[in-house]
């Protein structure tokens, strides 16, 4: 956390933010659609329902990924508040950018909220799948996916590099802060009760909903992103099944 924090300090107080985010763009390495595609994996929403679907059973680790997520949102929009950063298109320009899918240009731009939901994403998963003696190569490629995740959010101009550094590091921070939080005092118990139910089947439809609104001017990423829609009512579908089985035995 305190390597991440300084290194994208360092990148602003020394100015490479700006050198590094214009050679990044000038000959961009992989296609668009790509980077839309991955780009949807930093969603703090999308994130949230990969972290609930993985689990085996309704309220298993449901606690920690649901403090994960309240806290993350609340730091990373406090910084954005306290602290606000213009966007790499209101500096540089946008004819200097290849901006994909419209990203925000008015709002705060340090912390990357994307970066910071998906390397907690990652951080969650592998501590998890560790414990379920999952194969290190497999951890290491989760590692490595939640990176080009969050790397995206400099492919799509959305942030600077060090945005999405500072954003890393806060995760590595909230999720330790969190799984402490979580030894000493879970919700886990709540929510596996029938009012746990409810609120988690409320999540899921919310998830949906919002998913079912385009995100991406690509098709390919608009398919996906309803799949994902759906596959979020499938796991309130169950949810709901599963309540009512408890409920009659």
């Amino acid at each position: 956390m305190c390597f991440c924090l300084v290194f994208g300090v360092s990148l602003i107080i020394f100015e490479f933010n700006q050198q590094w985010m214009l050679r990044i763009h000038v000959d961009p390495i992989l296609p668009n659609w790509f980077w839309s595609l991955i780009n949807l994996f930093g969603d703090a929403w999308v994130v949230l329902l990969i972290l609930l679907v993985s689990e085996r059973r309704p309220g298993a680790m449901t606690s920690w990924i649901l403090k994960t997520w309240l806290a993350g949102a609340a730091v990373v929009q406090l910084i954005k508040y306290l602290s606000p950063m213009p966007r790499p298109a209101n500096v540089l320009g946008k004819e200097m950018l290849t901006l994909i899918d419209h990203p925000p240009l008015f709002s705060g731009s340090m912390p990357s909220g994307h970066a910071f939901a998906a390397i907690s994403c990652a951080l969650i998963l592998v501590t998890v799948m560790k414990q379920r003696g999952v194969n290190q190569s497999y951890l290491w490629m989760i590692a490595a996916f939640a990176g080009l995740v969050s790397w995206a959010r400099v492919a799509v101009g959305a942030h600077w590099p060090s945005d999405v550094i500072v954003g890393a590091g806060l995760a590595f921070f909230v999720v330790a802060l969190t799984y402490v939080w979580e030894t000493r005092s879970s919700w886990n118990h709540w929510l596996s009760s029938k009012h746990g139910a409810v609120l988690l089947v409320l999540i899921h439809l919310l998830i949906a909903v919002y998913l079912l609104v385009p995100q991406s001017d690509f098709l390919l990423v608009q398919i996906f992103q309803l799949s994902l829609a759906c596959l979020s009512v499938s796991k309130a579908i169950y949810l709901i099944k599963v309540s009512l089985w408890f409920r009659t035995t």
